[in-house]
């Protein structure tokens, strides 16, 4: 994924329009419609409650402060300093605003310290089925609603379903349905209860 470069943006809105006009110019017209699918399930699902694992420069975080009803958004990431660099300071002044709880932790995702309670979880971070497996393991009964991850179609450039068939398996095993998937691209998976 490239680094956009985000430092003329002013706001959150304008941060989002253009962090995806730059993925979707470098990396397809279809890199960011898991934004699309978050939006669809967060309204469908009448959440207030949003976290993700894998932050990085914050380009689904910057969504998610504008989803309607947002009450409390945690985010979380081995490395904060991209998301530092351009969004933190917009998303402290926006959250303020706009009365959301906004909690940032910078630890691995399979850490203890990274559990919390959510209605919608989004996973974007270490891609290989190990990885999201643990994620899996100890978030998944913290999520009250939907599970959404990106690149479950491919990885690096090629077709490679392994974040795909790994949400499968957990929602067969814990009597959770697969409700949506997106293939073009990198694509993006929806599981939910």
């Amino acid at each position: 994924m490239i680094n956009a470069e985000l430092g003329h943006v002013k706001s959150i809105p304008e941060f989002h329009t253009e962090i995806r006009k730059q993925q979707e110019e470098a990396h397809g017209e279809h890199y960011c419609q898991m934004h699309d699918a978050i939006k669809e399930m967060w309204d469908a699902g009448n959440c207030t409650e949003y976290m993700e694992l894998g932050t990085h420069q914050g380009g689904t975080a910057s969504l998610a402060f504008q989803l309607p009803n947002v009450k409390k958004i945690q985010l979380v990431d081995i490395d904060m300093s991209r998301y530092r660099k351009f969004l933190s300071p917009l998303a402290y002044k926006w959250c303020a605003e706009n009365n959301i709880e906004l909690i940032l932790k910078e630890l691995d995702s399979r850490s203890l310290g990274s559990i919390g309670r959510c209605d919608l979880l989004v996973i974007d971070s270490v891609h290989n089925y190990a990885f999201m497996e643990k994620e899996l393991e100890l978030h998944g009964h913290n999520v009250r609603k939907f599970i959404i991850a990106h690149d479950t179609a491919e990885l690096m450039g090629r077709k490679d379903d392994q974040l795909h068939r790994c949400l499968t398996e957990y929602a067969e095993k814990n009597n959770w349905t697969v409700m949506m998937q997106g293939v073009d691209g990198p694509g993006f998976t929806v599981i939910g209860k």
